[in-house]
């Protein structure tokens, strides 16, 4: 047992001082009583006893309340959380306006923040990707953080070449499997089905892609794959340009021949299908997957109350009341005593 506000509990030195007061007043109304009457009857300042000492009890049991004394740590709260990776494609090929004048980094974007209201309540992360593979932001439930991360990506960020989505993929795995946070698993054994989404062109220059989409689910990790970009029409890679005056510069490769780019679909296709996930496209935007992620079977969390020590003020409150209340009684029924005596002179 504690006290919230210890230095309230100064007022119970006031307990023995009041006690001699209200002593002193009893023995000064005797006395005064004693000037018209040769003897006082004890259940006539019997009242006055049984009145002061509930007084002093409630003003106890208030001085304990405004101490908000506090015992018992609180109960548990239970939980269902989807814990999701949000990978985004970084390399140059993103660049691309496979929907002019529409970047594919910018169609990618724009269904990442739907995609963030529908998941509002459980824990994201995101994670960046082209030749190399970086979390950004662990899982968390603060979507202003991840909104912040987005934004701050755009066509001038983008300095990479290459794609490795086999390793975006395992190392979002491996996040997903150990990320923690103050939360406890109410089933012991059983993590939930977690979620990677790639938001991607499909267009793959690493190894192992497949395998590596295969050996997520036996983790508990789920993919879906987002493609974006136009899986008919190869587009060129727009550069960033050093002046606004200068005409566009478009990727080129070795050899000077213009380098192109198009959606891969049937990649990504398959790494949905080997990872137990689904394709979609980013002009269907979210509705869909946003369904899909809901039939998910969510982990319960069991939120930890932190050590903190539950308040018990109301019951001295309810207390003090009570207390009142019979002081309040015992007064009414003993002037009826004395109506009723007065009546049958």
């Amino acid at each position: 047992m504690r006290f919230a506000h210890p230095e309230f509990l100064h007022f119970l030195w006031a307990v023995p001082l009041v006690i001699l007061l209200l002593l002193f007043g009893l023995q000064q109304k005797r006395k005064a009583l004693l000037r018209f009457y040769t003897n006082v009857h004890p259940a006539h300042l019997q009242r006055h006893k049984v009145q002061a000492g509930l007084l002093l009890l409630g003003y106890l049991l208030l001085t304990l309340a405004i101490a908000r004394p506090q015992w018992g740590a609180k109960p548990e709260s239970v939980s269902e959380r989807l814990n999701v990776m949000l990978a985004l494609d970084i390399s140059t090929s993103m660049l691309a306006e496979s929907e002019a004048p529409i970047r594919r980094l910018t169609r990618a974007k724009e269904v990442m923040f739907s995609l963030l209201e529908e998941l509002e309540g459980d824990r994201v992360g995101l994670l960046y990707f082209a030749e190399a593979s970086f979390v950004v932001c662990p899982l968390t439930s603060d979507t202003a953080t991840l909104r912040e991360f987005l934004a701050a990506v755009t066509p001038e960020t983008l300095t990479h070449s290459g794609t490795r989505i086999g390793n975006a993929i395992e190392i979002a795995t491996a996040r997903l499997d150990t990320d923690q946070n103050d939360t406890t698993a109410v089933e012991s054994g059983f993590d939930g089905q977690k979620v990677l989404i790639l938001f991607t062109d499909g267009e793959d220059h690493g190894e192992d892609v497949i395998n590596a989409a295969a050996a997520a689910p036996q983790k508990g990790v789920h993919i879906y794959c987002v493609g974006v970009g136009n899986a008919v029409q190869s587009v060129p890679i727009p550069l960033q340009m050093a002046d606004a005056s200068e005409t566009t510069p478009y990727k080129r490769d070795a050899n000077g021949q213009l380098v192109l780019t198009v959606l891969d679909e049937t990649q990504l296709q398959e790494i949905a299908e080997v990872g137990k996930g689904k394709y979609y496209h980013a002009s269907m935007g979210v509705a869909e997957l946003a369904t899909d992620l809901a039939r998910l079977e969510k982990q319960k969390f069991r939120i930890r109350s932190g050590g903190e020590y539950q308040d018990r003020f109301q019951l001295f409150v309810a207390g003090a009341l009570i207390l009142l209340i019979c002081e309040l009684f015992h007064f009414t029924v003993w002037r009826r005593k004395v109506r009723s005596k007065e009546n049958s002179r």
